[in-house]
């Protein structure tokens, strides 16, 4: 059985795994793809859903379709090797089933690297657990498929050539990373639940940099020498440095919510303090209007 560092939580030092929505070899003409899930969050994924209820590996590929409103499909060179890597840990079993199949289920090493890594997958779950969200405005519909029209028909014509089929890759992966800044940079107008910290340390300056620059692969994020701001999809985290403090100010919809925030910036505040021993206490207050 593996080492208890193997359910120390996952950072991108730890995982190199394949993951959804890239490919090891990059796009064409060497760059590489916008991945669809971070460092070691297609692992999380799985084996949440596998807390949730045993599961084929075909189950687990239409469960995350339909978390995604049917827009995301993982294939199955994805799902499957991910699946192995599970086993290979100890954090999965699998049952042999008539005809073959195979049914995983989580171990207990597999709830221990889970609850390991709760802060990342909260937030994980959060940003992909949309059940509420409904259809796609048909303005969103028309343009969607005013786009695939267009690429149907012209490659329909005639071959492209390489570097066309390079600029065209580039304008579409930058419209989907403007869509998706867009998406999460709505501020928390509604926001009602509001946790601060003020955090002793020599190195305010230094954490803030680093939490940002962590956060700003999936998130948008603004920040200078001294204060920065991330939005998640649950709310909204600002960050002061002065000399001898880092001020955190959380803001949510909601208390859950912001006991979810609390439980992401602390996780990766320690990772990234690992050397220092942080005193967090966090307050809860009458929140102030969100920025816009």
């Amino acid at each position: 059985m593996d080492s208890d560092q193997d359910n120390a939580p996952v950072t991108p030092d730890m995982d190199d795994s394949v993951q959804a929505g890239a490919s090891k070899k990059g796009s064409r003409g060497g760059r590489r793809g916008s991945r669809l899930f971070d460092y070691g969050e297609l692992r999380l994924l799985l084996l949440a859903m596998l807390a949730e209820q045993p599961s084929h590996g075909y189950e687990l590929i239409k469960a995350i379709k339909e978390r995604f409103g049917g827009y995301y499909s993982p294939s199955p060179g994805v799902i499957y090797p991910t699946l192995t890597w599970l086993y290979d840990r100890g954090y999965a079993v699998i049952d042999t089933e008539d005809g073959g199949r195979k049914r995983y289920s989580i171990t207990s090493e597999g709830q221990a690297f889970l609850q390991a890594n709760k802060a990342a997958t909260d937030m994980l779950m959060a940003r992909i657990s949309r059940p509420d969200a409904g259809s796609p405005p048909e303005q969103i519909v028309r343009a969607m498929d005013k786009l695939k029209l267009a690429l149907s028909l012209r490659m329909k014509r005639a071959p492209l050539e390489e570097s066309v089929l390079d600029k065209i890759a580039a304008v579409i992966e930058e419209a989907a990373a403007q869509v998706e800044q867009l998406m999460n940079a709505s501020p928390v107008s509604n926001a009602y639940a509001q946790h601060v910290a003020e955090v002793s340390t020599a190195h305010a300056e230094r954490y803030l940099r680093r939490l940002c620059n962590h956060f700003q692969h999936r998130s948008p994020v603004t920040s200078d020498e001294r204060s920065g701001q991330i939005r998640l999809s649950i709310g909204e985290i600002h960050l002061l440095a002065t000399d001898n403090v880092l001020k955190l100010t959380l803001l949510a919809a909601s208390d859950d919510q912001v006991l979810k925030l609390r439980d992401i910036i602390e996780s990766h505040l320690r990772l990234t303090a690992s050397r220092e021993e942080l005193q967090i206490d966090w307050q809860a207050c009458e929140p102030a209007a969100a920025s816009a």
